[in-house]
This record gives structure tokens, C-alpha cells and sequence, in this order.
């Protein structure tokens, strides 16, 4: 067994210890006289030191199972939920799940938000889903929505797509430029500036919609064809995991082209 270097820990070691074995002895020594002549003669007194002496024996067996295993794998399984706790605060890890629908109350998000970044294949359901909260955040006079797709003019992009979601490349490109003309229906007849479209031949392998000082992610799978349910991670700004997508996100801004306005 490894002796500890800590003075502290040492002594509280050798305290332990020593009320064990005194614990232990007195145990002994009430069995004994349980056992004597005298006790024969006192048989309330015999039962009572004969039980007294086995519990304080049955403690220190207890006690030392304890010490030598059941302390040190409790410290263990104590560390695991310490370090686990540590990198969910590290990383600003807000919320996991299956389903993106419930990741967050995305009308009030979305309304309430200033800026909207959408990095996606085309999320023409969400964007469908959330039509009127969109409208509501284009209208503001200082919000900015950046919405980034694959270049529908790229074949070898599309085509890489069209094999991910199980579509042939004609119906690929048909996503992609419906969720392009669905957004710039979000800004009416006239281009207002906070509406910017960019597209580029990134290969998607997430989708993720920053709003404001929160980004949430959808991850993809390797099935053919679409489900509804996939890994969905909401963090927020200051975060490990908050940094990699955002970094993330400006590298494929630097690498994109602006189509709209």
C-alpha cells in the first residue's frame, strides 16, 4: 500500500488506525467476559457485552473493507463525475439530445436574436418551420442573417451531397437552390443588406445555426436516406466547443463566395 506524503493525511491514517484496533480490543475483551464465570451469573449483562463485543468487532471489519477498497473505488467513481463535470463547464456545453426540434425554444431564439448564422446542406424543413421567426428577425434595423450552402454550380459538391442524403444530383441541387430562393423570399422585392447568402463546395458534415452567443449543432449520419433523430449539441459562447465550430464557420466563410445581395 502506498504511503502518503501528506502530513495531514498521515495522521488522520494513524488516527483511523488506532481507534480501529481499540475498537477491535475492547470488542475482544467484552466477548471474553461474556465468557467468564461472573457472567453466568449475570446473563442480561452476559447477552448485552457478548452482542456489544460482536458489533464492535463486525464494525472494524467493515470499517477496514472500507479503507482498503470501498473508499478508494468511491474516490475513483467521485473523480470520473468531477472530471466529466470539469469538461462539460470547459467546453459551455448546454444541452445534448436526439431530437434538434426540442434542442432549444427556437421562435423565441430566433426572434429575440440579432444575429443568425446557418451553416447547412439546405435545412429547408427548419427554415420552413420557422418562417415567421425569421421574418421577425430580418425585420429588426441592426440584425444580420448569414446563411451558407453548397454551390449548386459545383457538380463534384453536389454530387457528394446527392450520395450523403441518398438523392440523385438533379434533386441535390434542387435543395439547395430552394433553400436560396427561400431565404431571399425572406427579404422581400428589395435586398435590405442583412440578408447575405454565400455558398461554397465545403463538404457538409454538421449542420450548425449560431444565435447570437449560442451555436447548435445537428450531426449527420452514414445510413442512406433521412432520420429524424440525430446527435444535437447546444453550447455557448466562451467554450471550447463554442470556439471550434465558430473558428470553424470563418474557415468556411474565407473559403466561400457571396451570391446574395
Amino acid at each position: 500500500m502506498r504511503t502518503s506524503t501528506n502530513p495531514h493525511r498521515r495522521v488522520t491514517t494513524f488516527m483511523y488506525w488506532l481507534i480501529s484496533a481499540a475498537a477491535a480490543a475492547i470488542g475482544v475483551f467484552l466477548l471474553y467476559l461474556a465468557s467468564t464465570s461472573w457472567a453466568n451469573d449475570h446473563k442480561t449483562l452476559s447477552n448485552l457485552m457478548n452482542q456489544l463485543g460482536g458489533l464492535a468487532i463486525v464494525s472494524v471489519a467493515i470499517a477496514l473493507l472500507w479503507e482498503l477498497a470501498g473508499r478508494r473505488a468511491f474516490f475513483n467513481e467521485m473523480l470520473e463525475v468531477h472530471n466529466l463535470k470539469n469538461d462539460v463547464v470547459q467546453s459551455a456545453l448546454e444541452s445534448i439530445g436526439t431530437d434538434y426540434t426540442k434542442a432549444l425554444d427556437w421562435s423565441a431564439a430566433i426572434s429575440n436574436a440579432r444575429q443568425l448564422d446557418v451553416f447547412s446542406a439546405w435545412a429547408n424543413t427548419w427554415r420552413n418551420q420557422n418562417l415567421s421567426a425569421l421574418s421577425t428577425l430580418i425585420s429588426k434595423g441592426n440584425s444580420r442573417i448569414r446563411v451558407f450552402v453548397p454551390d449548386p454550380t459545383d457538380r463534384n459538391c453536389v454530387k457528394a451531397l446527392a450520395s450523403r442524403f441518398g438523392y440523385s444530383e438533379s434533386e441535390a441541387r434542387g435543395k439547395i437552390t430552394e433553400a436560396i430562393d427561400g431565404y431571399k423570399q425572406l427579404d422581400g422585392a428589395t435586398p435590405s443588406g442583412r440578408l447575405e447568402i454565400w455558398t461554397s463546395s465545403a463538404y457538409r458534415v454538421f449542420t450548425s445555426y449560431r444565435i447570437d452567443d449560442r451555436i447548435v449543432v445537428t450531426l449527420y449520419h452514414h445510413a442512406t436516406g433521412q432520420r429524424a433523430s440525430v446527435p444535437v449539441l447546444v453550447c455557448r459562447e466562451g467554450g471550447s466547443l463554442f470556439r471550434f465550430f465558430e473558428n470553424d464557420l470563418e474557415v468556411v466563410h474565407n473559403a466561400s463566395k457571396q451570391i446574395y445581395p
